[in-house]
Protein backbone atom coordinates (compact mmCIF):
# COMPACT_ATOMS: atom_id res chain seq x y z
CA UNK A 1 0.00 0.00 0.00
CA UNK A 2 1.18 3.27 -1.33
CA UNK A 3 1.90 6.72 1.25
CA UNK A 4 -1.46 8.53 0.09
CA UNK A 5 -3.56 5.17 0.29
CA UNK A 6 -2.14 5.05 4.48
CA UNK A 7 -3.02 8.72 4.50
CA UNK A 8 -6.22 8.12 3.13
CA UNK A 9 -7.04 5.12 5.97
CA UNK A 10 -5.05 6.32 8.80
CA UNK A 11 -4.88 10.55 8.46
CA UNK A 12 -2.42 12.61 7.40
CA UNK A 13 -2.50 13.56 11.10
CA UNK A 14 -1.55 10.15 12.78
CA UNK A 15 1.21 9.26 10.25
CA UNK A 16 2.65 13.46 9.90
CA UNK A 17 4.75 11.87 13.92
CA UNK A 18 6.57 8.87 11.78
CA UNK A 19 6.96 10.92 8.21
CA UNK A 20 8.58 13.75 10.27
CA UNK A 21 10.36 11.52 12.78
CA UNK A 22 12.01 10.22 9.17
CA UNK A 23 12.84 13.81 7.50
CA UNK A 24 10.24 13.36 4.97
CA UNK A 25 11.05 9.72 4.00
CA UNK A 26 7.58 7.72 3.27
CA UNK A 27 9.34 4.41 2.56
CA UNK A 28 10.91 4.26 6.33
CA UNK A 29 8.16 5.85 7.89
CA UNK A 30 5.54 3.44 6.47
CA UNK A 31 7.84 0.59 7.72
CA UNK A 32 7.89 2.42 11.03
CA UNK A 33 3.84 2.62 11.08
CA UNK A 34 3.92 -1.24 10.76
CA UNK A 35 6.64 -2.05 13.36
CA UNK A 36 4.37 0.53 15.54
CA UNK A 37 1.51 -2.52 14.90
CA UNK A 38 3.55 -4.89 15.57
CA UNK A 39 4.89 -3.46 18.91
CA UNK A 40 1.63 -3.12 20.13
CA UNK A 41 0.60 -6.44 19.48
CA UNK A 42 4.04 -7.95 21.01
CA UNK A 43 2.92 -5.69 24.37
CA UNK A 44 -0.49 -7.77 24.79
CA UNK A 45 0.61 -10.84 26.55
CA UNK A 46 2.85 -8.66 29.14
CA UNK A 47 -0.05 -6.67 29.53
CA UNK A 48 -2.82 -9.64 29.83
CA UNK A 49 -0.85 -11.48 32.61
CA UNK A 50 -0.02 -8.08 34.94
CA UNK A 51 -3.76 -7.04 34.48
CA UNK A 52 -5.52 -10.10 35.71
CA UNK A 53 -3.37 -11.73 38.10
CA UNK A 54 -2.90 -7.84 39.86
CA UNK A 55 -6.85 -7.87 39.92
CA UNK A 56 -7.35 -11.47 41.28
CA UNK A 57 -4.47 -10.63 43.85
CA UNK A 58 -6.35 -7.40 44.66
CA UNK A 59 -9.90 -9.07 44.77
CA UNK A 60 -8.28 -11.86 47.12
CA UNK A 61 -6.81 -9.67 49.73
CA UNK A 62 -10.18 -7.37 50.13
CA UNK A 63 -12.37 -10.19 49.92
CA UNK A 64 -10.77 -11.09 52.74
CA UNK A 65 -10.53 -7.91 54.72
CA UNK A 66 -13.78 -7.30 54.18
CA UNK A 67 -14.95 -10.74 54.45
CA UNK A 68 -17.14 -10.90 51.05
CA UNK A 69 -16.24 -11.41 47.87
CA UNK A 70 -18.34 -8.20 46.60
CA UNK A 71 -16.31 -5.84 48.87
CA UNK A 72 -16.87 -2.80 46.78
CA UNK A 73 -20.44 -2.94 48.74
CA UNK A 74 -18.49 -1.90 51.77
CA UNK A 75 -18.00 0.84 50.05
CA UNK A 76 -21.16 2.62 49.34
CA UNK A 77 -21.58 6.28 50.51
CA UNK A 78 -17.86 6.32 51.50
CA UNK A 79 -16.81 9.32 49.93
CA UNK A 80 -13.42 8.23 50.00
CA UNK A 81 -14.48 5.70 47.47
CA UNK A 82 -17.01 8.27 45.54
CA UNK A 83 -14.98 7.45 42.03
CA UNK A 84 -14.64 3.94 42.62
CA UNK A 85 -18.27 3.41 43.83
CA UNK A 86 -18.58 5.32 40.02
CA UNK A 87 -16.94 3.09 38.19
CA UNK A 88 -18.65 -0.15 39.91
CA UNK A 89 -21.95 1.22 38.99
CA UNK A 90 -20.56 1.49 35.01
CA UNK A 91 -19.36 -1.97 35.50
CA UNK A 92 -22.64 -3.50 36.47
CA UNK A 93 -24.80 -0.98 34.09
CA UNK A 94 -22.81 -2.64 30.98
CA UNK A 95 -23.73 -6.01 32.75
CA UNK A 96 -27.20 -5.06 32.95
CA UNK A 97 -27.12 -3.81 29.08
CA UNK A 98 -25.62 -7.30 27.78
CA UNK A 99 -28.14 -8.84 30.34
CA UNK A 100 -25.95 -10.61 32.10
CA UNK A 101 -25.66 -11.42 35.83
CA UNK A 102 -23.72 -9.12 37.98
CA UNK A 103 -21.80 -11.58 40.20
CA UNK A 104 -18.37 -10.59 41.74
CA UNK A 105 -16.41 -12.49 38.88
CA UNK A 106 -18.37 -10.70 35.91
CA UNK A 107 -18.10 -7.12 37.86
CA UNK A 108 -14.04 -7.71 38.26
CA UNK A 109 -13.74 -8.48 34.78
CA UNK A 110 -15.41 -5.10 33.86
CA UNK A 111 -13.42 -2.76 36.15
CA UNK A 112 -10.52 -0.98 34.53
CA UNK A 113 -7.02 -1.13 34.74
CA UNK A 114 -7.80 2.59 36.14
CA UNK A 115 -9.53 1.18 39.10
CA UNK A 116 -7.30 -1.30 39.98
CA UNK A 117 -4.40 1.00 40.15
CA UNK A 118 -6.41 3.85 42.11
CA UNK A 119 -6.34 1.45 45.18
CA UNK A 120 -2.48 2.20 45.93
CA UNK A 121 -3.26 6.64 45.75
CA UNK A 122 -1.91 8.24 48.13
CA UNK A 123 -5.50 8.52 50.17
CA UNK A 124 -5.80 4.72 50.58
CA UNK A 125 -2.23 4.45 52.83
CA UNK A 126 -4.25 3.35 55.77
CA UNK A 127 -7.06 1.80 54.42
CA UNK A 128 -5.80 -0.47 51.93
CA UNK A 129 -2.32 -0.44 51.76
CA UNK A 130 -1.63 -2.95 54.95
CA UNK A 131 -3.38 -5.57 53.22
CA UNK A 132 -2.66 -4.66 49.30
CA UNK A 133 0.96 -4.59 49.84
CA UNK A 134 0.65 -8.48 50.11
CA UNK A 135 -0.31 -8.53 46.47
CA UNK A 136 3.11 -8.40 46.02
CA UNK A 137 4.80 -10.82 48.35
CA UNK A 138 8.20 -11.23 46.27
CA UNK A 139 8.98 -7.42 46.12
CA UNK A 140 12.16 -6.68 48.17
CA UNK A 141 10.68 -5.08 51.18
CA UNK A 142 13.02 -1.79 50.90
CA UNK A 143 10.80 -1.68 47.87
CA UNK A 144 7.57 -2.41 48.80
CA UNK A 145 6.78 1.17 49.95
CA UNK A 146 3.08 2.32 48.12
CA UNK A 147 4.62 5.43 46.38
CA UNK A 148 6.78 2.69 44.34
CA UNK A 149 3.54 0.24 43.44
CA UNK A 150 1.47 2.92 42.47
CA UNK A 151 4.52 4.83 40.15
CA UNK A 152 4.97 1.35 38.51
CA UNK A 153 1.18 0.54 38.11
CA UNK A 154 0.56 4.02 36.76
CA UNK A 155 3.26 4.14 33.96
CA UNK A 156 1.96 1.07 32.96
CA UNK A 157 -1.66 1.93 33.11
CA UNK A 158 -0.82 4.87 30.78
CA UNK A 159 1.35 2.74 27.99
CA UNK A 160 -1.63 0.28 28.41
CA UNK A 161 -3.55 3.32 27.12
CA UNK A 162 -1.27 4.02 24.41
CA UNK A 163 -1.44 0.57 23.19
CA UNK A 164 -5.11 0.18 22.78
CA UNK A 165 -5.78 3.73 21.45
CA UNK A 166 -2.97 2.69 18.56
CA UNK A 167 -0.54 5.90 19.51
CA UNK A 168 3.47 5.84 18.43
CA UNK A 169 5.51 3.77 20.79
CA UNK A 170 8.52 4.28 19.00
CA UNK A 171 9.63 6.77 20.33
CA UNK A 172 8.84 6.85 24.04
CA UNK A 173 10.85 8.00 27.23
CA UNK A 174 11.63 5.87 29.22
CA UNK A 175 11.71 3.74 26.10
CA UNK A 176 9.09 1.05 25.11
CA UNK A 177 11.62 -1.83 26.05
CA UNK A 178 12.62 -0.21 29.57
CA UNK A 179 9.15 0.50 30.35
CA UNK A 180 8.38 -3.33 29.11
CA UNK A 181 10.43 -3.81 31.99
CA UNK A 182 8.85 -2.25 34.69
CA UNK A 183 5.81 -4.57 33.92
CA UNK A 184 8.09 -7.66 33.85
CA UNK A 185 9.43 -6.57 37.41
CA UNK A 186 5.79 -5.72 38.80
CA UNK A 187 4.75 -9.08 37.64
CA UNK A 188 7.84 -10.82 38.89
CA UNK A 189 6.78 -9.08 42.43
CA UNK A 190 3.66 -10.93 42.19
CA UNK A 191 5.00 -14.20 41.00
CA UNK A 192 8.16 -15.13 39.68
CA UNK A 193 6.64 -18.15 37.92
CA UNK A 194 4.57 -15.63 36.20
CA UNK A 195 7.59 -14.19 34.85
CA UNK A 196 8.94 -17.37 33.64
CA UNK A 197 5.66 -18.24 31.73
CA UNK A 198 5.00 -14.90 30.33
CA UNK A 199 8.59 -15.17 28.70
CA UNK A 200 7.66 -18.10 26.80
CA UNK A 201 4.74 -15.71 25.09
CA UNK A 202 6.44 -12.14 25.25
CA UNK A 203 7.49 -11.35 21.76
CA UNK A 204 8.34 -7.89 22.74
CA UNK A 205 12.06 -7.48 23.26
CA UNK A 206 12.13 -9.68 20.26
CA UNK A 207 10.24 -7.14 18.06
CA UNK A 208 12.19 -4.14 19.67
CA UNK A 209 15.40 -5.36 18.51
CA UNK A 210 14.29 -6.20 15.10
CA UNK A 211 12.75 -2.35 15.21
CA UNK A 212 15.98 -0.64 16.88
CA UNK A 213 17.98 -2.61 13.80
CA UNK A 214 16.76 -0.98 11.13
Amino acid sequence: MNWNDLEKHFSPARLGRYRAERGGDVARAAADYSSNVLLSEAMVPLLNVLEIALRNGIHARLSRLYGRTDWWESWVGDPAFRWQNKEVVNAKAKLARRHEAQTPDKVLAELTFGFWSSLFNTQFQTALWKDLRLVFTRCPKPQRQRHNISAALNQIRDLRNRVFHHEPLLWLTPTLLDQHAVGVTVINWIDPQLGQWLSSHDRLPSTWAGWVAT
